[in-house]
């Protein structure tokens, strides 16, 4: 009973924040200066594949701000070496809604990006509230064709099955050097 109540509490939260105003833009990825990654810490082959992709994009002169998602029970059994990142527990950083508490995401949404990317891919309402929260010109994100997450991002790349990361980052790149300057 308590999840169909927290449930219902979730979507209104979701429904709530797609009411904000928002100006989207979408930059050639030359003209991206500042990226929001949100990623839920899985393993660390996939982890490597993500801080690979920010140590390319701050080469090229950008800034990357990860926000990642450890879920409860989950052991970190490697090192995290980007200093842009953040990281928020599932045990002990939401509250009883599953929230996250402001204090564990606010050095992430507060800032303003030309491009976040969520790389959790599936219906997941903290990448979804993390989103929501942040200010973004073009949000992207992948989902599979049973999802729907057009109403919080701008841009979804389609494909079957789990994210695989290296090419759904080479997609973004890709897609955006597309874009007339």
């Amino acid at each position: 009973m308590f999840d169909f109540i927290k449930d219902i509490r979730r979507r209104s939260i979701i429904r709530d924040l797609k009411a904000a105003p928002r100006e989207k833009k979408i930059d050639n990825i030359e003209e991206v200066r500042t990226i929001g990654v949100i990623c839920r810490l899985s393993d660390e082959a996939s982890w490597n594949i993500l801080h690979h992709f920010a140590k390319v994009m701050e080469n090229q002169g950008k800034t990357v701000h990860i926000m990642a998602l450890l879920d409860s029970g989950q052991d970190l059994n490697f090192v995290i070496t980007h200093q842009n990142t953040h990281i928020c527990r599932t045990k002990s950083n939401f509250n009883v809604w599953g929230l996250p508490s402001d204090d564990s995401i606010e050095p992430f949404v507060s800032r303003h990006y030309d491009l976040l990317i969520d790389t959790i891919g599936d219906e997941n309402f903290f990448a979804q509230y993390v989103a929501l929260r942040t200010q973004a010109n073009l949000k992207v994100a992948y989902a599979t064709p049973s999802e729907d997450p057009t109403e919080v991002f701008d841009l979804i790349i389609r494909g079957d099955g789990h994210v695989e990361l290296k090419g759904f980052f080479n997609n973004i790149i890709e897609y955006l050097s597309m874009i007339k300057k």
